[in-house]
């Protein structure tokens, strides 16, 4: 049983499913998987369901949920089920955006100290070596761009060394933030951002066999853009501890019948983030 939020371009299926059966495609960060436990301790709810394949029960986000559901003990977890073979689901990266007392000539020579060939590119050619897999990442700042390559093709090799790039980036005291690409764009024009670490996208098939294999990638690897997305199914955690799982259900497709939903068109600021999906809030 699940309730139907029948969008424009793609069906949204809501339901409470056992946690044991989820499966995680990405690792955690230790901290805000902290913080996130503490908020819903205090608020008592699970505000957001995680997005998961419809046949495999892989999660596409939420890992740090799934964590943090798991550490407080519940039985069950909000989920929102997608056919992930559509089209209309998108597959992106979360860049690295880069701030703090930049010198890009330190930075570049560290970077080959690590074993990494430097080469000074244009943006479009980065991007469709990124895509190739022909370069492991991309070093961009406002007014030049640098290949970064290596002998890595496979996607968790290249992730590992994205890895590494981040590590003795903050080991040079930079700051560094995850950003979508047309987030990092608009940051380094309006000159919020000193660089960009850039790197290729994970195929669709590669987050399903992480989840399958248990083999997962790093943290921020994947950014899934679905074309509409769910918020604030509210379930009381109390729901989430015990009892049958049909009757918890039927509960739940009562309770979320009753409810209005607004629905924000993609862009949109909500809570302090903004979305490129439209979305479809239960008020």
């Amino acid at each position: 049983m699940y309730f139907s939020l029948q969008t424009p371009e793609l069906e949204l299926r809501l339901r409470l499913e056992d946690l044991n059966k989820i499966r995680i495609h990405e690792e955690v960060i230790p901290k805000m998987l902290e913080e996130l436990v503490e908020a819903i301790k205090s608020d008592k709810i699970a505000k957001h369901p995680i997005l998961v394949d419809l046949d495999t029960l892989v999660a596409l986000d939420g890992m740090h949920r799934i964590a943090a559901f798991e550490k407080l003990g519940f039985k069950y977890i909000p989920v929102c089920m997608v056919d992930y073979k559509s089209p209309k689901i998108k597959v992106g990266c979360w860049y690295r955006v880069i701030k703090g007392k930049f010198d890009a000539e330190e930075t570049l020579n560290a970077l080959e100290n690590l074993g990494l060939e430097v080469e000074k590119s244009s943006v479009e050619e980065v991007l469709n070596a990124l895509a190739l897999r022909h370069t492991t990442a991309a070093f961009r700042t406002k007014n030049s761009c640098y290949a970064l390559k290596s002998d890595a093709r496979e996607i968790r090799e290249i992730y590992n060394w994205v890895g590494e790039i981040e590590k003795t980036l903050r080991i040079s005291g930079l700051k560094i933030s995850y950003e979508t690409e047309a987030d990092s764009e608009n940051m380094l024009t309006r000159k919020e951002a000193d660089a960009v670490l850039m790197m290729p996208a994970v195929k669709k098939e590669e987050v399903i066999e992480a989840g399958i294999s248990g083999n997962v990638f790093a943290h921020k690897t994947t950014r899934h853009v679905v074309p509409a997305r769910p918020m604030h199914v509210d379930v009381p955690i109390e729901w989430l501890e015990e009892g049958d799982l049909i009757d918890i259900n039927e509960k739940l497709v009562k309770y979320l019948s009753q409810r209005k939903v607004q629905r924000l068109p993609p862009g949109s600021l909500y809570e302090s983030r903004r979305y490129e999906e439209e979305l479809w809030i239960f008020e």
